[in-house]
């Protein structure tokens, strides 16, 4: 009921939203005039970025920021459909800004697409506003003079149980500054949700024999209810010279109903039948902080410092109980803290040269009590410090950048403590002859780290004969990585990303199943072993034909997965995505195909793949409005949503994941946008602020 009451009031909101004050226009007069065809370069390659100028019909049919992405169908990029989540074709991070600040997917919600002019994908970008990310996705938008507006977003799916996320941003400006207020609600209340597992167990008895158990749980009924509440607001003063700004969030997120309950059977020669229930009710609160300082100093010199903390307290209450066996009791009570500090101080030498210095650090800190079948306390801290040195050559058709650095760390779990130094090295090449064509070469060599949770001494209980514990001995392990890259953009008409990629983690943290309690169980651990080998090959290509009213994207993929070690495996999937979109006044239609994805995990001996995405989507809009609804899976039969095969020496499992992500739904959603006042900075809209990583082991 309590759901529907939010939705109910912000329909209602939306209805009183139409007859607010709308902006007053600007004070220039327009007047008609002859028509003059001119063609503009819409998207065009140089050897510091790939930019792209989105259609009016591309903007007015986006929603948000990374639905603009979507429509832009830009070829360097890649777009999950199940969570948004924004990477470059191999699968890497792609740090999303607006206007040169950075911005979450949850703070691009409120973005007024119309005014966005333009989209810049960078490579390494040496401006210390972008915080030495990588790969950065750049949305520029129109900056305005004083005043406000607020945007509403209603989001609901059906024929998967109670799905809605409803928030309302609003913005306002006077002179310098600019305040940010972001309140959501987003609820979920399903009963698809859970596993299917078999598990077939090499163990000892008690005589020391060896013998072989097949363990299978299958669900029979389930129901997950969660709820998040967040709350941010922030501040932004912006001059020439300078830019100050300050964001604070508070984000209540609980799930007061995790249930599951199914059959168990034991085959060990006969079948046995029994019955097993869990429980999972969780909650925590989360506040966090992020500054941002940047000034432009004379002599060529601009710096930016970005200090974070995040803090997070949560409550976890596992119970798992068969008919056969006692209940297991897992309660969990934890304080997580984490702060980091980012500073980047950036020279230009003449035209052609830049200088960049590097300094990070920070600590993760965890306080972590254990009760119930199994009590413990940890205290868990992970710190690091890091700095590098950064060069870049720009010419008209050339772009070197280069960076080394040194990396320091230092994990301490009770009094277990492990030190890590290693050098790190990035190198980045991109020629472009002219503005239709571009070649890069990526390298690094750095470090991977192992998660809190993997170094915990902890020995849990998963079930009558599997438990869980780490390796607070765990080493971090070495990442070489070789990307090679073709961007050809012949017109406004066509684009083309053509990519190969080589990943590599030598001596890496592996998932592992050793026997436990004289081999008449099993626990899962980790150790360093053997190495991880991945390459891929692919393109992605957007094509628009019919002046632009039809765009059509495909984008294939042929992995490459090598695993030694005590877990020695090789795995070759193909994967391909494919969208259509046609714009029809104001009317757009979309058709969406996303293959079934597969995978193989670098830390764990397991083959993932999920069920294809598919969907039809129909929508309408204007400057303010934008209305659609999607059918989205509609040939996927059942609740499976993906499938998971875990093989070592001494455990061989097989994992039905179920849920709601790709079974049958329609999903309607709606945004509306009034302004208030003149014209104002729309943009880098603030959103969900994340809390500290948690520690309790799953």
């Amino acid at each position: 009921m309590q759901n529907r009451i939010i939705t109910s009031i912000f329909c209602a909101t939306l209805t009183i939203a139409v007859m607010a004050q709308t902006e007053v226009p600007d004070s220039i007069k327009t007047q008609g005039l002859d028509e003059v065809v001119v063609e503009a370069q819409m998207q065009r390659t140089s050897p510091t970025s790939t930019t792209f100028i989105p259609t009016v019909k591309q903007k007015n049919a986006s929603q948000n920021a990374v639905d603009l992405l979507r429509q832009m169908a830009i070829p360097q990029i890649k777009i999950s459909s199940v969570n948004e989540v924004v990477t470059d074709n191999a699968g890497g991070e792609v740090a999303i800004f607006i206007n040169f600040l950075e911005a979450s997917k949850e703070e691009m919600e409120g973005l007024r697409t119309p005014d966005v002019k333009k989209v810049e994908y960078l490579e390494f970008p040496t401006d210390p506003r972008f915080r030495g990310a990588q790969r950065v996705i750049n949305i520029i938008v129109q900056e305005y003079a004083y005043g406000g507006y607020t945007k509403l977003t209603t989001n609901e799916n059906f024929l998967v149980g109670f799905s809605s996320r409803n928030n309302i941003f609003s913005k306002f400006s006077y002179k310098k500054m600019t305040y940010d207020l972001y309140v959501g609600a987003n609820n979920w209340n399903n009963h698809n949700i859970g596993n299917n597992v078999k598990g077939i167990y090499s163990l000892k008895d008690a005589d020391g024999k060896d013998y072989q158990l097949t363990r299978t749980e299958t669900l029979d009924g389930s129901h997950y209810k969660q709820n998040q509440y967040p709350l941010t607001f922030r501040a932004t003063y912006s001059s020439e010279k300078i830019q100050i700004r300050n964001t604070v969030g508070f984000t209540h997120l609980s799930v007061p109903v995790y249930d599951q309950r199914g059959n168990l059977s034991y085959h060990l020669g006969s079948e046995q039948n029994y019955t097993f229930n869990r429980s999972n009710p969780n909650r925590n609160n989360s506040l966090a902080y992020q500054g941002s300082f940047f000034f432009s100093l004379p002599n060529q010199f601009s710096i930016d410092i970005s200090p974070r903390f995040n803090y997070m307290h949560s409550n976890d209450y596992l119970t798992y109980s068969t008919s056969t066996t006692p209940e297991i009791v897992r309660n969990a009570r934890e304080s997580a803290y984490n702060y980091r500090v980012d500073a980047y101080l950036q020279k230009r030498i003449g035209q052609k040269h830049t200088a960049m210095l590097g300094v990070n650090g920070g600590d993760n800190i965890n306080r972590l009590r254990y009760s119930g079948t199994n009590s413990y306390y940890d205290r868990f801290h992970n710190a690091f410090v890091a700095g590098l040195l950064g060069y870049q050559l720009a010419s008209r058709e050339v772009r070197l950048y280069a960076d080394a650095g040194v990396y320091w760390s230092q994990s301490d779990i009770n009094g277990v403590v492990y030190t890590d130094t290693y050098p790190f090295v990035h190198l980045n090449l991109r020629y472009s002859p002219n503005s239709k064509n571009a070649f890069s070469v990526f390298l690094q060599y750095a470090n991977a780290t192992p998660g809190i949770s993997q170094k915990s001494p902890d020995v849990l209980q998963d079930n009558e004969y599997m438990f869980v514990t780490g390796n607070p001995l765990l080493e971090n392990s070495r990442n070489l990585m070789f990307n090679l890259g073709y961007t050809w953009m012949p017109n406004n008409t066509f684009g083309l990303n053509a990519f190969s990629n080589f990943n590599s983690f030598f001596n890496r943290q592996m998932l592992t199943y050793e026997p436990y309690n004289n081999g008449m169980a099993i626990i899962k651990n980790y150790r360093n072993s053997g190495n991880f080998l991945n390459g891929e090959l692919g393109f992605a290509a957007n094509w628009k034909l019919l002046g632009g009213k039809l765009q059509l994207y495909a984008s294939p993929k042929q992995s490459f997965y090598k695993s030694t070690g005590i877990y020695n495996k090789s795995y070759n999937p193909l994967t391909i995505t494919a969208q259509a979109t046609y714009y029809l006044n104001s009317f757009y239609f979309q058709a969406y195909y996303q293959s079934p994805g597969k995978q193989m995990f670098t830390s764990s001996p397991q083959i993932y793949k999920d069920r294809n995405f598919h969907s039809l989507t129909v929508g309408w809009a204007n400057s303010d409005w934008n209305v659609r609804v999607m059918a989205a899976n509609f040939f996927n039969k059942g609740w499976n949503s993906a499938d998971i095969v875990t093989e070592s020496p001494l455990y061989t499992e097989y994992r039905e994941n179920i849920g709601t992500s790709s079974h049958f739904r329609i999903n309607i959603t709606a945004t509306y946008t009034f302004g208030y006042g003149k014209k104002v900075q729309r943009g880098n809209e603030v959103g969900e602020q994340s809390g500290a990583n948690s520690a309790i082991i799953k």
